[in-house]
């Protein structure tokens, strides 16, 4: 028998984004969010779209155009991170929607939109 395949986390994470709005998500997930962004292989550049990182390297978001693009209001990734307050006095400084949810035990989170109305939740342990 085939042994099981065994998980080891996230490689990255894509969510999609309309053609043509790179330097829009570029100012959110670079500019507000701290993230930096990574250039795309060469074969893939051409597709449009924009691939970020933590400083740390933990965590790859990809995103990727869609010619039909709807954002994503009920999938979304759930990003940890350390000095939850202070993200979200930037985003709340740079007009963006922060929405509460119920506490998950040990936590603390809340959710916001990219500015393509996907949904993103940030969480932190307490």
């Amino acid at each position: 028998m085939t042994e099981l395949a065994r998980f080891r986390g996230f490689h990255h994470v894509q969510l999609a984004m309309p053609a043509g709005e790179e330097a829009r998500a570029e100012r959110f997930y670079s500019g507000i969010l701290g993230l930096q962004r990574i250039p795309k292989p060469d074969h893939l550049a051409a597709r449009g779209g924009c691939w970020f990182r933590s400083e740390s390297g933990a965590l790859e978001l990809h995103l990727g155009v869609e010619e039909d693009f709807r954002p994503a209001h009920k999938a979304h990734p759930a990003l940890l991170v350390d000095g939850l307050a202070g993200l979200r006095e930037r985003l709340e400084k740079e007009a963006a929607t922060v929405e509460e949810d119920t506490q998950l035990e040990g936590h603390e989170r809340f959710y916001a939109s990219d500015p393509f109305a996907n949904r993103l939740e940030f969480i932190e342990v307490r």
